[in-house]
């Protein structure tokens, strides 16, 4: 089957292939290591690290403008890929698992920044411009709707896993081998229907003789590149925060609070010991002190049902605290206040692991998906000039949603759906056009070198503040730190109302 001139055939499964590595690894891992026991904070912290390759992949993207077929690259890389997830779910069950994975997630990394760098390229060589901006749209829509996959459908398989095994080792480990071999599927169907006749329209044969300094500098001469970089990099603050906190928020108990009755003899001494001398702010022995961080019960509540917070031990090589921050947390702030505080509000929404798949994985992907194909239709008709501004303001209002859920925690689930819904639906529309304008950046020679370089310096903007999400979250509680979030966007809103570009770029052409 002839493929090359019907591009329905292979953009979407490619640019599926671009956003669903880059949502487990930057993404999913953050729920994997909260459910394998890793802190919040190292969580933040490690996983915000993983942007890295995307940020400095302008380095080595004149290689991939200069060396092979962009085809060639992205092929390569998609396999790497897939052998390095299929890696990570044989190496979860192993002692030191976090060290380990995090390596071969690096390495994934890299290589699914070489493969965007090639998947850009290649869109832009083989697809006519005329077509671009429609395609853009669908671009979009099965970029994120790869993220939906993984934030959705995968962790709804973890989630079912989960409860299967009652293991969450096992259960992430068989997870992560299914998304190597999905990986595997996509690839070998990539391999079989992107056009094998890449073209670089002329623009090969004149910029091959440019050395690799050459390309980095046409890109820094640029009209407007002061501010067209300061836009890059802060129009996603608030998103870049919002995306490492969101799973956080959703699966955080409502609240932990003391459980007065229980049956185990050492429950029942660690309860007499808080009602007789932590109420009277008697000071503590070591071993009082440890009895009380080990066996005084603690349950925290979630919208099902109330989970008992027990005594995990250590594997071998992680620091005690660190596997039960969240009770000694607790007790800490019953000593401080004299046992006054027998309750802590976590602020958390109290879903299960499958509820977040399941809201993602339906409505969310839905959602999505007629956002990003509106964002592509009206882009094609009327011009990026006309629908800037809307598209931004889609995009970032349905956070006011999020701060209504952390302020009002309502009973209903529904009202987490609605919520859902309205962000995917904005962000699907409204992310069509920044992408739209960073085409408009990479315009003129050397694209798929400077489209590389404009979104290393978007992956930079989401890569720093990502880092101290976690610390601004637990400073501020979840009600101040999503309004904080919504701040965060008005600087990148005020920016792009004094970007200039053509007034008609990205409308489709009558000719066509």
């Amino acid at each position: 089957m002839k493929t090359d001139n019907k591009p329905w055939f292979w953009i979407p499964l490619l640019n599926f292939a671009s956003g669903f590595p880059y949502v487990i690894i930057i993404s999913v891992s953050v729920l994997m290591y909260k459910k394998l026991g890793i802190t919040n904070e190292d969580i933040g912290l490690y996983t915000s690290l993983l942007y890295l390759p995307w940020v400095i992949k302008p380095l080595w993207s004149p290689l991939v403008e200069l060396y092979g077929t962009k085809r060639k690259w992205f092929i390569w890389m998609q396999l790497l890929i897939s052998i390095a997830f299929l890696i990570v779910g044989f190496t979860i069950p192993l002692q030191n698992f976090f060290l380990v994975t995090l390596a071969i997630f690096w390495a994934a990394a890299f290589a699914s920044a070489s493969n965007d760098i090639a998947s850009d390229g290649f869109y832009l060589l083989v697809l006519p411009k005329e077509e671009q901006s429609f395609f853009l749209g669908i671009r979009s829509t099965f970029y994120r709707i790869s993220m939906i996959a993984g934030n959705g459908l995968i962790i709804l398989l973890a989630g079912y896993l989960e409860h299967k095994y009652s293991d969450n080792t096992k259960a992430w480990s068989y997870t992560m081998i299914f998304v190597g071999l999905l990986m595997t599927l996509i690839t070998i169907y990539n391999f079989i229907f992107t056009p094998k006749n890449e073209i670089n329209l002329a623009e090969n044969k004149e910029h091959h003789h440019q050395s690799f300094g050459t390309i980095f500098i046409s890109f820094f001469k640029k009209k407007q590149i002061v501010i067209v970089l300061i836009f890059i990099l802060v129009f996603r603050l608030g998103e870049s925060q919002l995306l490492k906190m969101l799973t956080p928020f959703l699966v955080d108990p409502i609240k932990y609070e003391l459980v007065q009755k229980t049956a185990d003899s050492n429950e029942k001494k660690a309860l007499y010991l808080y009602n007789t001398k932590v109420k009277a702010g008697v000071k503590l022995e070591a071993s009082e002190l440890q009895l009380l961080y080990s066996k005084l019960p603690i349950a925290a509540d979630t919208r099902k049902e109330k989970k008992p917070i027990l005594e995990t031990q250590p594997k071998k090589g992680e620091e005690y605290n660190k596997v039960n921050e969240a009770r000694i947390h607790f007790v800490d702030e019953l000593i401080t206040t004299n046992g006054n505080q027998a309750t802590i509000h976590k602020g958390g929404m109290g879903l299960e692991t499958e509820d977040v798949g399941l809201i993602y994985g339906t409505f969310g992907l839905i959602a999505l998906t007629l956002g990003g194909i509106l964002g592509g239709i009206v882009l094609s008709q009327q011009g990026l000039t006309k629908w800037m501004l809307p598209m931004f303001l889609a995009m970032h209002l349905p956070i006011l949603g999020f701060i209504l859920l952390a302020f009002f925690h309502p009973s209903s689930i529904y009202y987490i759906y609605v919520v859902v819904i309205f962000e995917q639906f904005g962000y699907g529309f409204g992310f069509t056009g920044f992408m739209m304008y960073l085409i408009h950046v990479a315009e003129g020679e050397s694209k798929t070198a400077h489209y590389a370089l404009a979104t290393g310096f978007m992956a930079l903007g989401m890569m720093l503040p990502g880092m101290l999400s976690g610390y601004i979250q637990q400073y501020l509680g979840y009600q101040n730190f999503f309004i904080w979030v919504f701040i965060a966007t008005i600087p990148g809103l005020i920016l792009s109302r004094f970007l200039i570009f053509p007034k008609d770029f990205g409308k489709k052409s009558e000719e066509v």
